[in-house]
């Protein structure tokens, strides 16, 4: 419940810090001008916006980052790590204490027979040269077609020339 009320106030005073600072004067700019040129005198009070929006960006800056403190603390409080996890470290240069674990990948006791290996390795040459074959007639086909094409253009590209020389070449 804590961590939601901070939340949402910590969404607001980042709004409003975000607000200040835009509408704070810039290197030859007045804040004034933001509300119409010369306003600022009567926005802000007599000195100007300079001392107002400096006090109000330093209150919301201070007060942002005590919520931030205090979310981390309630936060660390509600999710904690207690008993043996808070003592284990699991850090770049941590270390586990010496507790044996049992391996994650057991050995099994019978290794597959040297019949079963070679089947296996032969089934793979044979799909492995199936494969080729596919390929190889794939290729085959591409280059046919290919030809075929090629052969086409030839023939419109001698009929196009042929008609423009009986022509005359005038059009």
């Amino acid at each position: 419940m804590t961590i939601n009320f901070l939340n949402i106030f910590q969404v607001i005073v980042a709004v409003a810090l975000i607000g200040f600072i835009l509408i704070q004067r810039g290197p030859g700019a007045t804040a004034g001008s933001a509300f119409g040129g010369g306003a600022s005198g009567t926005v802000f009070g007599a000195k100007g916006s300079g001392s107002f929006l400096t006090k109000a960006t330093a209150i919301l800056a201070t007060a942002f980052f005590i919520i931030t403190m205090l979310i981390a603390i309630d936060a660390r409080d509600t999710y904690s790590a207690t008993d043996e996890a808070a003592e284990q470290d699991l850090g770049v240069f941590g270390t586990l204490d010496e507790v044996t674990q049992e391996p994650a990948i057991n050995p099994v006791n019978e290794a597959p027979s040297t019949e079963a290996v070679l089947d296996a390795i032969d089934a793979a040459d044979e799909t492995a040269a199936e494969v080729l074959d596919d390929v190889q007639q794939a290729a085959t086909d591409v280059q046919e077609e290919a030809a075929q094409v090629i052969d086409s253009n030839t023939e419109n590209t001698e009929n196009t020339a042929s008609e423009e020389d009986s022509d005359g070449g005038n059009k």
